[in-house]
């Protein structure tokens, strides 16, 4: 192989059920001491990936490995947009929305795997103002749900179900926006209003599923609130036949669109499964083509 390539893991041992461990001896019997520069960094607080990334940078990783969910991956992969770096996967989180679009297995030897072939190729990245996301990003009642999840300590399916069903019961305030995407212009509390790059939220659950990471394009899905039982029936579309489009919502593909809040000076948004307030009244949502090189089988 000549040179040694140097291969950074990042791992969270709190994604999905907690308790998760990558060693040493787990990735030298895929990538050998002999063609590999192994450095495992583990994660000691919420945002510690993106610190331990810029590091790994400066270290002359040739690949950085997310080892956790689809925040993690986030972290990471945030620090290599426009990067010759590559960013790899390992599939501890419960989610991982990003990775099973890609094809990367739950298997950890075969995510090794994957990064021992070396195989890489570039997938679009989705902005929102100063922030990136890789899979998706909502407002509304997706990113209600993710703010409940993150309150229950095991993100697991069942989590996310209850955290779902506390969303659909709360009734929470409306948020007025002004949603411009290319000539189209509405005024609108929205009940779901979700941003997709790839073709899948996790737990093999979707409102883009043909949505791709190569095309340019972002998959933007909205409702305006809806009954309870109507919100029933869209959930258990989502659930049972992801192919159809809910005849209540509208659908889009766009490489820019803009959303203004008329009652708050900020948004509760969730990006790829995490929850985060954006302090500003102007949502600038858009596509890099091809921004960043990722692992693939």
């Amino acid at each position: 192989m000549g040179t040694k390539k140097s291969i950074h893991f990042i791992v969270n041992p709190i994604s999905g059920k907690g308790k998760n461990k990558l060693d040493s001896h787990t990735i030298s019997s895929v990538l050998n001491s002999n063609d590999y520069h192994i450095v495992i960094k583990t994660t000691k607080h919420a945002k510690n990936a993106a610190a331990l990334t810029k590091t790994s940078i400066l270290e002359g990783a040739n690949a950085i490995i997310a080892c956790g969910g689809d925040g993690t991956v986030n972290e990471v992969a945030s620090q290599l947009v426009d990067s010759p770096v590559l960013l790899g996967i390992i599939r501890l989180g419960s989610g991982n929305g990003l990775a099973s679009h890609v094809g990367i297995s739950r298997s950890i030897r075969e995510a090794l795997e994957v990064i021992k072939q070396y195989h890489s190729t570039k997938i679009d990245v989705g902005t929102v103002n100063d922030h990136f996301f890789f899979s998706n990003m909502s407002l509304g009642i997706g990113a209600r749900i993710i703010n409940h999840y993150t309150g229950f300590k095991k993100r697991q399916i069942i989590s996310y179900l209850r955290a779902s069903f506390k969303a659909l019961l709360y009734k929470s305030p409306p948020q007025i926006i002004d949603l411009q995407i290319d000539n189209f212009k509405k005024t609108l509390d929205p009940l779901v209003l979700f941003v997709s790059n790839s073709n899948e939220m996790g737990y093999n659950l979707s409102f883009t599923p043909k949505a791709s990471l190569q095309d340019g394009k972002l998959d933007v899905v909205f409702t305006e609130q809806l009954s309870f039982l109507e919100k029933l029936l869209f959930a258990t579309q989502l659930v049972f036949n992801k192919h159809k489009k809910y005849d209540k919502a509208k659908y889009f593909l766009t490489d820019n669109m803009k959303v203004t809040n008329k009652t708050q000076e900020e948004f509760l948004a969730q990006l790829d499964g995490e929850s985060i307030i954006i302090k500003s009244k102007e949502l600038k949502i858009s596509i890099k083509k091809g921004a960043l090189n990722i692992l693939v089988p």
